[in-house]
């Protein structure tokens, strides 16, 4: 895992100690599995001389090296790996760390030679031809030796580097899926508030219009109207900027519609569901609309009216039911209320009508 910006600020010593500490054993297993590998490749030239004492040492001698020399450029490479993953010379601190390690491995490899005197296969060979082995610190077996380390090496350290940015990259593609989500959520949200101020104003001006006239012609109807649309005013007003409600109150403002709407011919509006489900959170700008329109497709007459909340198996399930058929309307419509539900409360939410003999039910199932 890349620095933080207080340990950024340590001394480099202490950079390096936090970055040996922060070693992971998976990485750790990777670096000897690479020595291992490294060794492997050349232990078919012990099958030659397996006939020598000395065939065993020289087994073990192709093993361990290898894995010295990947420990030790594994700790050159921590310090390079755990840098500023964004830092413009980050490639070239990890080939300057890479081939550090791979010089460092060579005159490790040979300080181990040199103390635990075992020979490899080609010693052997060497031997068996009465030939003397090559010398340990001849520079052309060290330059071979630092050519091969460094190109293995510097190939794993690439592989992975490409597979980290790989990762960081579809991090950051997600992280800008989930802000783009968040930001149409709230870019519809901001549009539905809209909404709302807009059908709202109209609805109020069509229905003062309709009380001025009743008053205007004397009937009786237009106290208990102007009554109605008060408390309609006293139940919505309140809720018109809000970006989100309750079931209880959206039962409210339905039933508090369907009376200015209605008048005397207004259903009232049954309520079932438990107690618990009263502050059932709900988005905005979805129970209402269903009703207005369904109003349109009935010429205003509605002979019951009925708002149904229950425990469904993923959440809960709201029925708005409507005592006539045939008033799911157009499918275009509903297709996009389904998308505001889902831009607003995400794509567990599904809207749904089911229109029968009797009656047409809107079907709401929300998630948690």
């Amino acid at each position: 895992m890349p620095l933080s910006s207080e340990q950024g600020r340590q001394t480099p010593l202490a950079l390096v100690w936090q970055a040996w500490r922060s070693t992971q054993p998976r990485e750790l297993m990777v670096w000897l599995l690479i020595g291992l590998l490294y060794g492997a490749v050349d232990l078919g030239a012990i099958y030659e001389v397996w006939h020598r004492p000395e065939a065993l040492l020289a087994m073990a001698r192709q093993l361990l090296l290898p894995v010295l020399a990947a420990l030790l450029l594994a700790l050159c490479w921590l310090p390079a790996d755990r840098s500023d993953p964004e830092h413009p010379h980050r490639a070239w601190r990890l080939a300057f760390a890479t081939l550090v390690g791979a010089a460092l491995s060579v005159l490790l490899v040979r300080v181990v030679i040199e103390w635990l005197q075992w020979p490899n296969a080609m010693d052997l060979m060497y031997l068996a031809k009465g030939k003397p082995p090559m010398p340990i610190w001849h520079w052309s077996s060290m330059l071979g030796d630092l050519l091969g380390i460094s190109l293995s090496a510097g190939l794993a350290v690439a592989v992975h580097e490409m597979n980290l940015r790989l990762r960081r990259s579809e991090a950051a593609v997600q992280r800008s899926l989930q802000t783009q989500s968040v930001l149409t959520r709230k870019a519809m949200a901001a549009r539905l508030a809209t909404m709302q101020a807009q059908i709202d104003p109209q609805f109020l001006f069509d229905t003062l219009v309709g009380i001025e006239q009743d008053y205007q012609h004397g009937k009786v109807a237009a106290a208990p109207r102007l009554e109605q649309l008060i408390r309609h005013l006293r139940v919505a007003l309140p809720r018109l900027r809000d970006m989100g409600s309750t079931l209880e109150a959206e039962a409210e403002l339905l039933d508090s519609y369907l009376a200015v709407r209605l008048g005397e011919a207004a259903p009232r509006l049954q309520r079932d569901w438990p107690a618990e489900l009263g502050g059932l959170p709900l988005p905005p700008m979805v129970l209402l609309p269903l009703l207005q329109r369904a109003l349109q497709l009935c010429d205003d007459e509605l002979p019951a009216c009925g708002l149904q909340a229950e425990l469904a198996a993923r959440g809960w399930r709201i029925s708005l039911n409507l005592g006539r058929p045939g008033l799911c309307g157009d499918a275009a419509e509903m297709a996009t209320l389904q998308q505001r539900l889902q831009a607003l409360t995400g794509q567990g939410t599904a809207l749904r009508c089911e229109s029968g003999d009797h009656e047409t039910s809107f079907i709401l199932d929300l998630q948690p």
